[in-house]
């Protein structure tokens, strides 16, 4: 039940105490069974989304795990090689393995965008644009579910975990080291070759991790997303990375989905209804498309630039402050120890800075791209209400999935390489600020 509804009932059983002096059986009885029989069809409607969400959450479910079981099977630290004939096969059997439940989520979400267009704008009792809106916004969190790369997701997992696995062999060396200053003959040996045991683990994970920076690299550029290895480390290092390559993938999912209906709707003949039907699937997908799009704006303009700006904000004040106490300090330890503060706060300042341009532009690239594919959307919509003739339909689908690829140009991120690893160890701590 949303929040509609639920602002529904408690205004109903508002007025059913307040004038239950006043208003006879029957008023009452009739207003119970008019939300009765609006509970029913929204039940009904409900039911059928959480089967369809229940279901394509299940299948992704199972084919994610067949990956994760795939790199657990892999020795630690240890990763394989992938070729661009590997990543066409791991993608075929990706959409293979979504396919039906791709289907059944678009023809739902289908059938909602007819509601939408026959329900009034707003109503006390049961659905209207907006909740049906909200509806068709949670098929489509299934669909992002089912299209997303769990390749891609798999490549990412192991290379957080192994820099979890790092960050604790150093935290092991710390502590090794304090026990090692106390230490003596035999007892400092064993502590000395603890050390470098962690230190050649530590090795092993930063090799296994450039492996798997390659392997994504191979397996963006195999989408159209070409970046080098140094580009690469600035995706993984921002806080909207999910985001970019989500978008990426679906883009590039998405051309092939396409395809399948291209060919469903050429196969379909005279049958202008079954047609419409795939063409109508169609229409969704540049839905879904905007709702990626719009998500990310909102995302950027209601959490990531706001937070960004306050510690940019926060950091001047502070250096300001670091200033007029060196200014006003004679102690030589605390000038030293003011202008390093200085200096960190400059770094924070000078990264922050970057950071909140390149979100901006490219926020400002989703929007260009958002504009262009409303337009397609509204087009391809008018058409599909209109159409009668499915060559139409083809051709159409034809010209919108070439804005896919269009898509893709427009929204690749201006990727600069860090300057030094300190700028990139700084705007890794930004990116997790960011994030909470």
């Amino acid at each position: 039940m949303n929040t509609k509804q639920y602002n529904i009932l408690l205004i109903t059983l508002l007025i059913s105490t307040t004038y239950t002096g006043l208003a006879n059986a029957d008023w009452k009885e009739s207003l119970r069974d008019m939300w009765g029989s609006t509970e029913e069809i929204r039940e009904k409607t409900v039911d059928k989304t959480k089967e369809y969400s229940n279901k394509a959450v299940e299948t992704s479910k199972k084919y994610y795990h067949s990956i994760a079981e795939n790199y657990n099977s892999l020795a630690e630290g240890k990763t394989k090689h992938i070729s661009p004939q590997i990543i066409k096969e791991e993608n075929t059997q990706h959409l293979k393995a979504v396919w039906s439940d791709v289907l059944q989520n678009l023809d739902h979400a289908l059938d909602i965008n007819m509601q939408i267009d026959q329900a009034p704008e707003s109503r006390w009792f049961g659905d209207d644009k907006q909740s049906l809106r909200e509806d068709q916004i949670d098929v489509f969190a299934d669909i992002e579910i089912l299209l997303d790369s769990p390749t891609i997701s798999a490549n990412r997992q192991h290379i957080d975990k192994l820099k979890q696995k790092i960050t604790e062999e150093r935290q092991d060396i710390a502590q090794l080291k304090e026990q090692r200053v106390v230490a003596s003959g035999i007892e400092k040996e064993k502590l000395n070759k603890k050390i470098q045991q962690a230190k050649h683990k530590i090795t092993d994970y930063t090799n296994t991790i450039a492996q798997e920076k390659t392997n994504l690299k191979l397996r963006l550029q195999e989408m159209g997303l070409l970046l080098s290895e140094q580009q690469v480390d600035v995706l993984l290092s921002r806080v909207d990375s999910d985001d970019i390559i989500k978008m990426s993938i679906i883009y590039d999912v998405l051309t092939d989905i396409t395809n399948q209906l291209m060919e469903l709707t050429q196969e379909s003949n005279e049958d202008i209804n079954q047609a419409r039907k795939y063409y109508g699937m169609h229409v969704i997908l540049l839905k879904l498309v905007m709702n990626i799009q719009q998500s990310y704006i909102n995302q950027l303009s209601n959490s990531y630039l706001p937070k960004i700006n306050t510690i940019r904000e926060e950091t001047a004040q502070l250096s300001q402050v670091s200033k007029k106490l060196l200014n006003t300090t004679q102690k030589q330890s605390s000038r030293i120890l003011l202008q390093k503060n200085i200096k960190a706060q400059q770094l924070t300042l000078k990264v922050a800075n970057i950071y909140a341009q390149q979100l901006i532009i490219q926020q400002a690239k989703v929007q260009k791209a958002l504009n262009l594919i409303r337009h397609d959307y509204r087009v391809a919509k008018n058409t599909y209400d209109t159409v009668k003739l499915s060559a139409d339909l083809v051709r159409l689908m034809k010209t919108n999935q070439a804005s896919f690829h269009a898509l893709m140009n427009i929204q690749i991120p201006e990727i600069v390489p860090f300057e030094n690893r300190e700028m990139q160890k700084k705007f890794e701590e930004l990116s997790i600020l960011l994030k909470h």
